[in-house]
């Protein structure tokens, strides 16, 4: 008996010491702030996305004409949009018209339903019309300037970031999206950078969780919509938000809830990246020489590891039910697993929210920016010149090949979500 509560009392003193270690707390929180680009560049990244629509809605305009030719019945576009029964209907033609239509509305050639949740106006780098050169030259920069931050920041070592997704976003005051509401992302990091300051109002507004919920428990989480604080609270009780220069990343925790505030005059242009922090490159198998403190041993690493595996799991679940796939009689898509990695997701949440301190850190001072960028361009140089043959194991980050794909609890490769599956052929090129 006495042995076996030593026993617990030394997983529990283990727990504890690494929970409340700086590798756990300090970049659970925290959003760095720190420059990426300069103002010129981000106006090459604009021009970029610009360009990439133009690209866009070329060829939808092509395609619909093409498929009103072959479906005169379809000609009367206006019947077509306000029929119900035809807007809402199954037939592949009708709905094939209906995405044209949605690329081709103002702002034209930008998507503004690519993510099913929280719908953004943006362009991807990869399925959308950018060149090879626009990827060539991003890359580029953010294994400069971002990969190295994040390396130094948060203990991961740069060849293990895979950007998930990489895409343009814009927020329109009188045409297109204005806002997104409370949300957080897909990934183990995030970050958005602001790519222009013609605007009014807009930025991000970062929010505690676990301040947003008057029930806190495993099964069930309730928002109160009255609960919600921001960094930086005023004497006066109202609330400031991050608000950074242009070329500035915001860099976090992809878990901790935020929203993008309303833009109310003008348009707001940011760069947003989700990135997966990755033990092996999940399509190739490289290893990315991820340290273990960085994973199995970080908790915001471990729940995002839980969430994807309660994602995978329930999925996995739904096909075993009805007899699709190959996945029954493995453990982890058992209904106790999936509970499991559910509950743990959520526990882990929870107590990342209650200990981990709230707080945005900026990294490098407005004035010292060029000779911030000097430095970094500088040893970017060197090491392509030292290195002859990049990959992740070497220290470079997958920013573009793996995006868009889903993993199991354990990083392997699991499925490609749909957006990738209608624009495959996209991913196979040399320059990703």
């Amino acid at each position: 008996m006495a042995s076996n509560i030593l026993t617990l009392l030394c997983i529990f003193i283990i727990f504890t010491i690494l929970f409340f270690s700086n590798n756990n707390l300090f970049p659970a929180r925290t959003v760095l702030i720190a420059p990426v680009f300069t103002k010129e560049e981000c106006q090459q990244i604009i021009d970029m996305a610009h360009g990439a629509a133009q690209r866009n809605a070329k060829d939808a305009q092509r395609e619909k004409d093409l498929l009103l030719s072959e479906h005169p019945g379809f000609m009367d576009l206006e019947l077509a949009e306000k029929d119900n029964d035809a807007t809402t209907g199954t037939d592949p033609h009708l709905l094939q018209l209906k995405k044209l239509d949605s690329m081709l509305k103002e702002p034209s050639g930008w998507k503004k339903d690519r993510h099913d949740s929280y719908p953004t106006t943006d362009l991807n780098l990869v399925t959308d019309s950018f060149t090879p050169e626009d990827r060539a030259w991003l890359a580029n920069k953010l294994n400069g300037r971002l990969a190295p931050l994040v390396e130094r920041s948060f203990g991961i070592f740069r060849g293990s970031i895979r950007a998930n997704d990489i895409f343009v976003v814009r927020y329109d005051a009188t045409k297109g999206q204005p806002n997104l509401r409370k949300h957080t992302d897909s990934s183990h990091l995030s970050f958005n950078v602001l790519l222009n300051d013609e605007f009014e109002g807009g930025g991000p507004g970062m929010c505690n969780e676990l301040a947003c919920m008057t029930v806190c428990s495993i099964y069930h989480l309730t928002t109160s919509p009255y609960a919600m604080h921001r960094f930086h609270s005023r004497p006066d009780k109202t609330y400031v938000d991050i608000k950074p220069d242009v070329g500035e990343a915001l860099i976090s925790h992809a878990q901790m809830l935020h929203e993008g505030l309303a833009t109310t005059k003008g348009t707001r242009y940011i760069l947003v990246g989700f990135d997966s922090i990755d033990e092996k490159d999940p399509l190739t198998g490289e290893t990315t020489n991820l340290s273990i403190f960085s994973s199995w041993l970080n908790f915001s690493w471990m729940q995002i590891r839980f969430k994807e595996g309660f994602q995978d799991g329930r999925k996995s679940r739904s096909r075993i039910i009805n007899n699709v796939g190959d996945d029954k009689g493995e453990w982890k898509y058992s209904r106790y697993a999936v509970s499991l990695f559910r509950d743990l997701d959520s526990v882990m949440t929870c107590l990342i929210d209650q200990f981990a301190p709230f707080r945005s850190l900026k990294v490098v001072g407005t004035k010292d920016f060029d000779k911030y960028f000097e430095v970094m361009d500088k040893a970017t140089e060197q090491r392509s010149q030292a290195d002859a043959k990049p990959s992740r194991g070497a220290g470079y980050a997958s920013w573009f090949k793996g995006q868009q794909i889903d993993l199991d609890v354990f990083g392997n490769f699991k499925s490609i979500w749909s957006s990738r599956k209608d624009e495959e052929d996209k991913f196979r090129g040399e320059d990703l």
